[in-house]
């Protein structure tokens, strides 16, 4: 019998096909890898109840519906509840993998505070550590020699320039400016690290993740600064 695993694992390969390197099963395969190797961390080192199999499946998910690609009404965790339940899956289960993937990507952790009055869902958020396992995975496969990767790969398919001496980075770039942004496709390789990929190591919310972004960080720093000192002519 085909696992949920695998039913959700042939869409998703079917749906990120049409989407560019820097955000196809591949990312998602490491993504979830990443998601499943923080849980055994959890469980094994901090003693926590990790539920592996919601894990994986909103791992797997995490990208479908990213508006960067996506101008559909409805949102990602939307999208797969409806798949899920199609398949059989358990409604309430269901909802938690939807609830996950919508509040997996960087804009979203930077609008957490939108929510500040509404204490169950403040308490859910920082409770859940499913959540917070997977978030942490796509943030690490966005740093580091993937995450340089990722970038120029995104760069170049959206026609946007690898680096631009005259373009300042928005430092402190707030959520409202971070998906304008996106949505426009302006801005530049380079920039991005100083806009967002530099700010990752900061937000991670794992134990092990935290240590795993020190190595990352750094090396992605170090590529940044060889950037800007080969166009300054340095070395």
């Amino acid at each position: 019998m085909i696992t949920i695993i695998e039913q959700t694992r042939a869409m998703v390969q079917d749906y990120m096909g049409k989407l560019d390197p820097s955000h196809d099963m591949l990312h998602v395969d490491r993504v979830t890898r990443l998601a499943l190797h923080l849980s055994k961390s959890c469980i094994e080192n901090e003693k926590k109840k990790v539920d592996l199999e919601l894990v994986e499946l909103a791992a797997l998910c995490h990208d479908v519906g990213d508006r960067k690609y996506y101008d559909g009404s409805e949102t990602g965790g939307e999208l797969i509840y409806t798949f899920l339940t199609k398949q059989g899956y358990d409604h309430t289960r269901a909802s938690l993998v939807s609830r996950i993937v919508d509040h997996v990507g960087f804009s979203k952790e930077l609008g957490w505070d939108d929510l500040k009055d509404d204490p169950e869902e403040v308490k859910w958020r920082r409770g859940c550590i499913e959540l917070h396992v997977v978030q942490d995975a796509d943030k690490l496969d966005a740093i580091g020699a993937f995450g340089v990767l990722r970038c120029a790969a995104y760069s170049g398919a959206q026609n946007r320039p690898l680096y631009a001496p005259d373009q300042d980075p928005l430092n402190n770039m707030t959520k409202a400016e971070y998906e304008k942004q996106s949505k426009k496709k302006t801005g530049t390789a380079i920039n991005h690290f100083h806009e967002k990929l530099f700010r990752l190591k900061t937000m991670m919310r794992t134990e092990r993740a935290k240590v795993m972004a020190e190595e990352r960080d750094k090396f992605m720093r170090l590529f940044v600064q060889q950037t800007e000192n080969e166009y300054n002519m340095l070395t």
